[in-house]
């Protein structure tokens, strides 16, 4: 089970969750793209296909920054710009760090269900899209989409170069919206939605497409915080 390096940077600018992409982009242009964990491409403007170690996201409203292993090493190429001025959209700004919490977090699996909130989950590309489309059932729907949520932890398993020792278990408890947003200026359907699963996950991590820019974001729910070791058995 690995425990991996976790850090949430939280600024006191606000934004709007449409305003990622400009966010994303700016803190991009601030590091003179030092790191490709920032944007996941190549200098040739190649895509890295790969899960995002460093993800933009909207907390409590404000412009953050969620980090995980090697993306807490990198980020130090943003704190080392003194006066961090962001251009987002039509305005710009001067951008100050309101909290920073770095934590080491066990990510394993557990004999206990643990209860997630999802928000704005992109689960579906162009080709399982139409087969969604096809599904006659709601129960059918269900089972898709957590087969494409399983799938979406075990790439983030790959991603921080876990190897999972046993199945990963995913119910949908329930599915609460549908709508769809702008991803890369192309309406895409998103699910938001409750989840229980045996896989410890930290605080606003990314499920699914799109997690570098807001979307699939996870919150934890219920008493089952996992934050002590000795709450639950595990497995391993």
């Amino acid at each position: 089970m690995p425990k991996i390096r976790y850090l949430k940077v939280q600024f006191a600018n606000p934004i709007f969750p449409a305003e990622i992409p400009y966010f994303r982009a700016a803190v991009i242009e601030a590091t003179q793209r030092e790191s490709s964990l920032f944007h996941n491409h190549t200098d040739d403007k190649g895509v890295i296909y790969r899960y995002p170690l460093i993800q933009y996201k909207v907390t409590e409203r404000k412009a953050s920054i969620i980090c995980i292993e090697q993306g807490t090493d990198d980020i130090h190429y943003l704190f080392q710009q003194r006066d961090l001025k962001l251009r987002i959209g039509e305005r710009e700004e001067s951008f100050t760090i309101e909290d920073i919490h770095l934590q080491y977090f066990n990510i394993q699996l557990w004999q206990s269900r643990l209860h997630y909130a999802l928000k704005d989950w992109q689960a579906l590309n162009q080709e399982n899209y139409q087969r969604y489309l096809g599904l006659l059932t709601e129960v059918e729907r269900l089972q898709m989409l957590e087969g494409l949520l399983r799938g979406n932890l075990l790439a983030l398993a790959t991603g921080i170069g876990w190897q999972v020792p046993a199945p990963i278990e995913v119910g949908i408890t329930r599915l609460k919206e549908e709508r769809r947003l702008r991803y890369k200026g192309q309406p895409v359907l998103c699910f938001s939605l409750n989840f229980h699963t045996n896989v410890s996950l930290p605080e606003y991590v990314g499920l699914g497409k799109g997690v570098s820019v807001g979307f699939g974001g996870v919150r934890r729910m219920g008493e089952e915080r996992v934050v002590d070791d000795n709450r639950m058995s595990n497995i391993l």
